[in-house]
């Protein structure tokens, strides 16, 4: 019961700070978009692995850097000039992280045969465009107005499709 406990608390400091911080929710759309393209390259299973601990490591920089604004938010009521260079330092290991992130990504993803696989299946499939095409604006959408509104913005609009079906039913 205690693991579960620590369990829920644990998911929920990640959603607090997945629907507070927009940075967070920017690395984590990266991080999708980066599995779903992985998918054209050939690469190996340690090349996953290494891409999902880079995922990971971002993700954990994000989450510690906001602590360390909050902590210092609550201690630090006035503005303080350490105060200024550990939260600016924080956001900095985030930066490192990211850009270290972004080194990997780029060499992972220097195969060009990889991106004739992907413009072929976009010709193959036309399809996909569409859906890609509104999961891309609800994740800029996500990542902009965050989770809680853009899960009001996607109530409305099902809500007017439901009103303009049961119109025309009548």
């Amino acid at each position: 019961m205690v693991f579960l406990k620590s369990l829920k608390f644990a998911i929920s400091g990640i959603l607090y700070v997945i629907k507070n911080e927009r940075n967070m929710r920017f690395h984590t759309v990266a991080g999708l978009y980066v599995l779903i393209f992985s998918l054209f390259f050939s690469l190996s299973m340690i090349k996953y692995v290494v891409l999902l601990l880079m995922i990971s490591l971002v993700l954990v920089t994000e989450i510690l850097n906001t602590c360390i604004e909050y902590l210092i938010d609550l201690f630090s009521k006035e503005y303080n000039s350490v105060a200024k260079v550990v939260k600016d330092m924080a956001a900095g290991a985030v930066l490192i992280v990211c850009t270290v992130a972004v080194a990997v990504a780029l060499l992972f993803f220097s195969e060009p045969d990889a991106y004739v696989r992907m413009w072929a299946f976009l010709c193959t499939y036309p399809v996909v465009i569409v859906p890609f095409l509104i999961f891309s604006f609800i994740c800029y959408e996500y990542i902009f107005l965050g989770p809680i509104e853009v899960k009001n913005r996607l109530k409305k609009y099902f809500d007017k499709i439901k009103k303009s079906d049961a119109n025309e039913r009548e």
